[in-house]
């Protein structure tokens, strides 16, 4: 037995001395590996008989011959590929032969004049980069290119700023065609970019600006790229002109023109739009005061307005309440003037006039006293913003760049009301606002070895802010002039080490800021126009030295980041209207660590735990009054002290894209020692608010759930998230004890949208938002909002479209409103033209209310709609 079992063993190792090994990789054109693919061994290309054969899975195949070959030949076919093979003559025993595969795309087959289509899949995976199909999510109703992206899977698009989330990470920036065009302000792009210029939107991965960084920063960064389609000609562009009517019979304009250059050495694209139908292209908001990802960059050499113009508040999209008469006009350029040189410049303009009708009802109940306050208020907001950005990036070798970087933005408002307070007293207003922002930045990059890179920034801003406000009542002799001038000048200078070291990528940077932020404000009276009865005059300085380090391990599926920030912080403060001065140094020690667990490809887990030290001072820099409204004045107790934030997170995510399946979970804790309290008194005519500065302790807590699949039995898409947060904040009102308050709020979205085959399709959003606020004197009070919106597609071929929109309003359980739109769209056979027709709020609703409570007050809110408009809209495309 033992002899017979040796010679078996003997026999197969002599064979396998004998037999060809046969191996390698099988991927599509774009790069997928092939999840399975039959693998033929055959004599020859037109033998019809298959001698031996295997399965390859996941992009790779491997074959041990048993028998013997003068020539054979290799036949791979898979599911909609075209079949491919390869011919190997004189097969020697015993070798092994490695041989890869690429397999096209078979899109069309032809069969006695019949053409068999293969439907493109809607995305391709390669590495770090999804390619998004964007005819694959076009529904008819899509107009600018952010509307498809919003129908991507992960994506997530701000209604207010147009900013952008892709797997719950913030979009650092948009290119075009692998160009950082836009300079940051990527929502030019999206807003304003035709649907139909665009092939494919690629979400980009571990993405980094600087190429010469590439490999060494910390991965996690998230880009997208806007691929052109191929025949995108040297000038290409849209026309867009809709005209229509209000029910008054007043006119209702859209339109829009925008244009993109293509050549070897210059891109550049344009836009030039007027409308007055409440559409913002532009990425800078002056219907809500919403600030972009671009604005907040900017937030630290910047000062904070005091007085801030009215803007739109309620529930409703801003395009159902504000009325405008907005013009933008923006360029951007991008020029390689040599090989190792690149310009790039961004122009942009706005000016509107912005319209608001409004009253404001209260209620208030404050320490056993009742008493009313109205505010009818008619109100024109006309901003005018002029800004220009410039970059040059020169390459002085392949190994060393300079970037510099300049800002300049000019920008003035002027505001007038009208405003009728408690039914008794009619008071006219204006405030002019007027600020010039200037920014510098250079930076160094140095790369040292293909683990080691140096880079040296500095950045020098000015910004100036100049705001008065006036007032003056028509029902007695009352007036007040209120001026303020703010000054503000930030320089840095800093040094930032990279290394790589086998799995660990070190990051140590070395600095120092300095900023000068004075403030001058006077207060005026009718009664006394030649003395001041309020006044600020305070010179404030900062500055810091500071080392920060940043450690990334990569351990597989495991990634620790741990930061370890550290600095010597010095602020002084001096009040030179009342001869005194606070100082305060201090050393700020600042940890985080991160911890990040991959599951799988498509699933991780998230852990960070981060400790902060925040100096607030910098808004609340002023000690005397400030009048902000008619009825409101504003100080402050000067204050040096740091607010330190603990706070800790933890969440798993879930992106699969083949099985059309997101979930998002992430759970964030914060406690905060010291801030900022506010202490109200308030009567009928008069409200004044001092801010105070406690060492008090107060903690948030926030959960975050989003799941999102595609059903395919019901060829549906369905999504449910919702947030829910707890947190207290502490409050004095007219002479109270201090107040420990406590908010829960919950917001809840409901999404399903079908994706049928025939003709009829839908969506559906319905949303849930729910307030509860307590006081430590039992008192509570809840708030509620409900909107569903549904919508209707109907598509009876390839020229016809109609969509039909329903939104549902209910507040608080006592205001219903409905909302009635329709769309129709029409495309011709020459595809450079396209018309529609668009009905906005069919029904006439005239105003919107909203009833709210809080811990001391009810107010009911209403403002105007825009009325009943009819617009027709022709479109044409070069």
């Amino acid at each position: 037995m033992r002899i017979t079992g040796t010679l078996l063993v003997f026999v197969i190792f002599t064979i396998s001395l004998k037999a060809q090994i046969l191996k390698g990789k099988i991927t599509s054109s774009d790069q997928i590996d092939l999840v399975t693919a039959s693998v033929v061994i055959k004599d020859s290309a037109n033998a019809r008989g298959i001698k031996e054969f295997t399965v390859a899975r996941n992009g790779a195949y491997e074959i041990r011959l048993t028998k013997a070959y003068k020539n054979l030949y290799i036949e791979v076919t898979a599911n909609n590929y075209a079949k491919v093979g390869h011919t190997i003559l004189n097969p020697q025993q015993g070798t092994t032969y490695t041989h890869d595969f690429i397999l096209n795309h078979e899109t069309t087959i032809l069969l006695k004049d019949v053409k068999i289509f293969a439907k493109k899949k809607p995305y391709t995976e390669v590495k770090d980069t999804v390619n998004f199909n964007v005819a694959s999510y076009k529904d008819g109703s899509d107009r600018k290119i952010q509307d498809i992206i919003r129908k991507l899977p992960g994506m997530e698009v701000n209604d207010n700023t147009g900013e952008i989330k892709y797997k719950g990470k913030a979009v650092e920036t948009v290119q075009l065609d692998g160009d950082d065009l836009f300079s940051g302000n990527y929502t030019i792009g999206t807003k304003n970019i035709n649907v139909d210029m665009i092939d494919k939107v690629q979400a980009l991965e571990n993405f980094s600006s600087n190429k010469l960084l590439k490999g060494l920063e910390g991965d996690g960064k998230v880009a997208l790229n806007l691929k052109l389609k191929k025949n995108i000609r040297d000038i290409s562009g849209s026309l867009n002109s809709s005209l229509g009517t209000f029910k008054e019979m007043k006119t209702a304009v859209d339109t829009d023109i925008n244009f993109l250059t293509l050549s070897s050495k210059i891109k550049s694209f344009g836009t030039i739009s007027f409308n007055n139908i409440a559409v913002n292209y532009s990425p800078f908001d002056y219907f809500g005061n919403f600030r972009t990802q671009n604005e907040n960059a900017n937030t630290a050499f910047k000062n904070s307005k005091i007085i801030s113009e009215f803007s739109s508040l309620n529930i409703l999209d801003n395009k159902r309440t504000i009325l405008n008469n907005s013009i933008f006009a923006n360029y951007n350029i991008s020029l390689k003037t040599g090989p190792n040189t690149t310009y790039k410049s961004n122009f942009y303009f706005v000016k509107d006039l912005i319209n608001s009708l409004s009253l404001n009802e209260t209620n208030n109940l404050i320490n056993d006293q009742k008493f009313a306050t109205s505010d009818q208020i008619n109100a024109d907001k006309k901003p005018m913003f002029f800004r220009m950005d410039f970059d040059v990036k020169h390459s002085i070798s392949k190994t060393s760049t300079i970037d510099y970087y300049f800002i300049i933005n000019n920008e003035k408002i002027n505001t007038s009301s009208s405003l009728f307070q408690n039914e008794k007293d009619f008071f006219n207003t204006e405030q002019r606002t007027e600020n010039l922002f200037l920014k510098s930045k250079f930076q160094f990059t140095k790369r040292l070895s293909d683990k080691k890179a140096i880079q040296i920034t500095s950045h020098q801003t000015f910004d100036n802010l100049y705001q008065n406000f006036k007032t003056q009542s028509q029902t007695s002799a009352v007036s007040a002039i209120q001026g303020i001038q703010k000054r503000k000048a930030f320089f840095d200078l800093q040094a930032n080490y990279i290394r790589k070291i086998k799995r660990a990528k070190y990051n140590s940077i070395l600095g120092t800021e300095l900023i000068s932020n004075p403030l001058y404000s006077d207060l005026q009276t009718e009664e006394n126009p030649t003395e001041n009865t309020s006044a600020n005059d305070i010179d404030f300085i900062k500055t810091k030295v500071f080392f920060n380090n940043k450690l990334d391990y990569d351990w597989g599926n495991i990634l620790i980041i741990s930061n370890f920030n550290s600095a010597i912080l010095h602020q002084a403060i001096k009040n030179n209207a009342s001869k005194t001065e606070i100082k305060n140094t201090s050393i700020l020690i600042e940890p985080d660590i991160s911890l990040s667990y991959k599951f799988s490809r498509v699933s991780s887990f998230h852990f960070n735990l981060s400790s902060r030290v925040n100096p607030l001072i910098d808004n609340y820099n002023y000690s005397n009054n400030i009048l902000i409204s008619n009825r409101t004045t504003i100080k402050n107790n000067l204050d040096l002290q740091l607010q330190r934030t603990a706070s800790c997170a933890i969440g798993y995510n879930l992106y699969d894209l083949s099985k059309q399946f997101l979930m998002n979970a992430i759970i964030n804790y914060s406690e905060n020692k010291g801030n900022f309290f506010s202490n109200l008194n308030i009567d009928q005519n008069n409200s004044q608010i001092a801010y105070f500065f406690l060492d008090e302790k107060f903690r948030n807590v926030d959960l975050s759930f989003k799941i999102e699949k595609y059903l395919p039995f019901i060829q549906s898409t369905i999504r449910f998230r919702t947030q829910y947060n707890i947190y207290d904040y502490k409050n004095l009102i007219n002479y109270s004890e201090l107040r420990n308050n406590i908010s829960k709020s919950s917001r809840n979205e409901l999404f399903l949208k079908s994706a049928f085959d025939g003709k009829l399709n839908f969506q559906n959003i319905l949303q849930f938002n729910l307030s509860k606020n307590s006081t430590d004197a039992n008192a509570s009070f809840e708030n509620q909002d409900l909107n569903n919106a549904f919508k209707l597609y109907y598509t009876p071929n390839k020229k016809w479209f109609f969509s039909l929109t329903y939104d549902f309003y209910k507040i608080n359980k006592k205001a219903n409103y409905s909302f009635l739109d329709l769309i129709v769209k029409y495309v011709p056979k020459n595809k450079q033209f396209n018309y529609s027709f668009n009905a906005k709020n069919i029904l006439n609703n005239e105003r919107f209310i909203e009833v709210h409570t809080s811990d001391y007050y009810t107010s009911i809110y209403t403002t105007n709609i825009v009325p009943r408009s009819l617009i027709i809209t022709c479109n044409y495309s070069f």
